[in-house]
C-alpha cells in the first residue's frame, strides 16, 4: 500500500493510525509527504518518505493550492518515482482537498487512486473527486450532504477514521473518580474557524460556578497551533476568554501521544464544532469518557445510538449554552453518567485499527480488477 498526504491536520493522525494498522496486517505502508518531519513516536511498521514542495509549510490553503499547481509537473513525477519504487498498488490521497488530490499523477495500470474527503469541497477543489477511482468518506454524513447536492456517489464508500492510540478499558474507580470531580475538557482544532469553540467558552465564562464546582480545561491539538496565522490568532481568543474566568484553565498544546491521557482526566469532553471531524470525540469515547456535542455533521454517527438516546446531543440553533446544560444535567445523574461511559467506551471499540483496516481493504479493489485494467486480477498484496 502506498500512503500521500499533505500538511499536517487533525485527519493525519486518523492516516497514520490506518497506515498503522495496514502494516499491521502485513502490508507495505508508506507515507508520502511535503509537510517538515515531526517529533514523536514513531509509527510502528511504516515507511515515511518526504517530497519537495515548493513552498514553505504550514500555509495558507490558498497558497498551497498555488504551489501545487506551480509544481505539478515536479510533484507528479516524484510521486511516480516512489509509487513505482514501493510497487504501490493503492494511493490514498487524504488530507484537504487542496492538496496532492487535486494532481492529475499518470498512475500505473491497475492502481486504485483513492480519495478521502471529510466534508465536500468547493468550486476549486471538486477537481479532485473527478480524478479519484473510489472516494472515501468517514461517515455518512459527507454521502448524505453528496446526495443533497444531487452528485453521484456510486464510487462512494463509508470507511471510519481509525483510533492510532487503543487506551485499556477504564475500570469502575476511575470513572466514578472523574464522575466526582465532575471536570469538563475541551481539546480544540483552533485551526478551525467553524468549531465554535469561542462562543462555548463566552457561554462557560457567563455561566460560572453554575457548569461545574470544578475547572473547565480547555487544549489546542499541537498541529493546529502550528497550522499559521489564523490558528494562532483564534488560540489567542481563546486563552483570552479562559483568562477571564477563575473556573477555566489553558493547558497549551497537546502533541498526539498526550492527547488520550488529558481526554482521560475529564469527566465530560465537550465538542462545540458542527462540522469537524469527530476524532476528538473518538479519542474521548475510547477512554470511557461521554462526549456532548451537536447534532451535525459527523458526530451523530460517531457517538452511536446508546449515546444518541442519552440525550448528549443538541441542537445548533439552541447554541453553546444547551451543551452546557446537557453537561450539568450528565454530571448531576450519576447512574446515567455510568451508562454514558461505558457506552462510550464500547462504541470506540468500532473504531480500532485492525477493523477499520478490514474496512478499508474490503473498500478498496485488488489490484487488476478496475475498469480501465484489462490485466488478470490479484489481490491487493502484502510485501
Amino acid at each position: 500500500m502506498a500512503w500521500q498526504m499533505n500538511a499536517a491536520s487533525g485527519s493525519v493522525k486518523a492516516a497514520a493510525a490506518l497506515a498503522v494498522g495496514l502494516a499491521g496486517a502485513g502490508h507495505r505502508a508508506v507515507i508520502v509527504t511535503a509537510a517538515p518531519a515531526m517529533l514523536g513516536p514513531r509509527l510502528e511498521g511504516v515507511v515515511v518518505e518526504q517530497i519537495d514542495l515548493p513552498v514553505s509549510l504550514p500555509c495558507p490553503p490558498d497558497t498551497l493550492r498555488e504551489a501545487i499547481s506551480v509544481g505539478a509537473w515536479g510533484l507528479q513525477r516524484q510521486l511516480r518515482s516512489l509509487i513505482d519504487r514501493h510497487d504501490a498498488d493503492t494511493v490514498l490521497c487524504t488530507d484537504a482537498l487542496w492538496g496532492l488530490g487535486r494532481l492529475r499523477m499518470n498512475l500505473p495500470d491497475g492502481v486504485c487512486r483513492v480519495l478521502a474527503v471529510e466534508r465536500l469541497p468547493d468550486d476549486r477543489d471538486a477537481i479532485a473527486l473527478t480524478r479519484a477511482d473510489i472516494v472515501l468518506a468517514p461517515t455518512a454524513a459527507v454521502l448524505d450532504a453528496a446526495h443533497q447536492r444531487g452528485w453521484d456517489t456510486s464510487t462512494w464508500g463509508v470507511v471510519p477514521h481509525a483510533l492510532l492510540h487503543e487506551p485499556p478499558e477504564p475500570n469502575p474507580v476511575s470513572v466514578l473518580g472523574r464522575l466526582q470531580a465532575g471536570d469538563l475538557r475541551i481539546l480544540s482544532a483552533v485551526g478551525d474557524t467553524s468549531n465554535g469553540i469561542v462562543a462555548l467558552l463566552r457561554a462557560a465564562r457567563h455561566q460560572g460556578s453554575t457548569v461545574s464546582s470544578c475547572v473547565m480545561r480547555v487544549a489546542a491539538a499541537t498541529h493546529y497551533l502550528q497550522s499559521g496565522p489564523a490558528g494562532i490568532v483564534l488560540a489567542e481568543t481563546c486563552r483570552r476568554q479562559v483568562d477571564l474566568a477563575a473556573h477555566m484553565s489553558w493547558s497549551g498544546g497537546l502533541p498526539w501521544h498526550a492527547v488520550p491521557a488529558w481526554l482521560s482526566g475529564a469527566a465530560i469532553v465537550i465538542t462545540p464544532s458542527t462540522g469537524s471531524l469527530g476524532m476528538v470525540a473518538v479519542e474521548a469515547m475510547a477512554v470511557g469518557v461521554p462526549v456532548i456535542g451537536y447534532r451535525s455533521g459527523n458526530l451523530p454517527y460517531l457517538i452511536g445510538p446508546a449515546q444518541r438516546e442519552r440525550a448528549l446531543l443538541a441542537e445548533p440553533q439552541h447554541g453553546p449554552r444547551a451543551l452546557l446544560n446537557l453537561a450539568r444535567a450528565l454530571l448531576g445523574s450519576p447512574r446515567a453518567y455510568c451508562e454514558a461511559a461505558q457506552a462510550a467506551y464500547e462504541q470506540s471499540r468500532l473504531f480500532t485499527k485492525g477493523r477499520i483496516t478490514r474496512r478499508f481493504l474490503a473498500a478498496v479493489p485488488a489490484r487488476g480488477t478496475l475498469p480501465h485494467d484489462d490485466r488478470t486480477p490479484t489481490h491487493v498484496h502484502a510485501h
